[in-house]
């Protein structure tokens, strides 16, 4: 789904900047501009990279964690420790 609206907010930012620039038309100058902020607000951060020497002795610990819990997930557990609170009473 976000491939898709990248793509069409993609075009949308071309056209606006082309026909909106170009040819004049304030509409598309606005919708390139409303997609361009689009994108530039979705677009996900790029992990961060780190370079440094190693000196002679010292060790790198590798961690993985966890991707937090989706909404839907979340929601689902408020909801089983609501009822179980509930049942309880």
């Amino acid at each position: 789904m976000f491939a898709l609206l990248d793509r069409i907010s993609r075009r949308i930012v071309r056209r606006g900047l082309r026909q909106g620039l170009l040819e004049g038309s304030s509409l598309w100058l606005v919708a390139g501009a409303v997609a361009w902020l689009f994108r530039l607000l979705t677009t996900p951060e790029s992990p961060r990279v780190v370079r440094e020497r190693i000196a002679v002795g010292e060790s790198i610990v590798v961690t993985h964690l966890p991707a937090p819990p989706s909404a839907r997930v979340a929601r689902r557990a408020t909801r089983r420790a609501a009822g179980a609170t509930a049942g309880e009473a």
